[in-house]
């Protein structure tokens, strides 16, 4: 995450998040901000991730992809999609709601594999993404998490975001 590297940066963007009611992402947060991990968060036009410059320190690295903005676009709307496909040694595509466990299990799992690819999209953008990953050579492992009741995002009937 460029330019948040001290406790105390770290700190405010905890605070923010928790403050904004996004506590889910707190579980990545708060192992990177204790050196347990390096987090990085793309954007759509990151053409290179800075996956290498992340690795020289010897953490394992979780790399997190938003395409869970009532936008999702599947691996075609990201520039760095193919390399962070050929740079992860396993990926979660999260096409459900945000849960703090499911992040909490994340870094738990950075832990084991080093080169996590953590995918947020809809639960249509999981088709997209599994299909994407599938593809390379060998596959690249990983688990699809869906919704038990229905789609995510929620539209409501009048057609408005909640």
């Amino acid at each position: 995450m460029s330019g948040i590297r001290t406790p105390d940066d770290f700190a405010r963007l905890i605070a923010i998040s928790e403050g904004l009611g996004d506590g889910y992402m707190t579980e990545l947060l708060r192992p990177a901000a204790r050196g347990a991990l390096n987090l990085m968060v793309p954007s759509r036009d990151t053409v290179q991730p800075p996956f290498y410059r992340l690795a020289k320190r010897g953490r394992p690295i979780v790399a997190v992809v938003g395409d869970d903005d009532y936008l999702t676009t599947g691996p075609d709307g990201w520039a760095c999609a193919d390399k962070l496909r050929d740079w992860a040694g396993f990926a979660i595509v999260h096409g459900t709601g945000a849960q703090r466990q499911h992040y909490a299990a994340a870094a738990v799992m950075a832990a084991e594999v080093r080169r996590l690819l953590f995918i947020e999209t809809s639960s249509a953008g999981a088709q997209l993404w599994a299909g994407f990953l599938s593809e390379r050579t060998p596959a690249l492992r990983f688990v699809g998490v869906l919704p038990p009741d229905g789609a995510h995002p929620v539209m409501p009937a009048r057609g408005g975001l909640h």
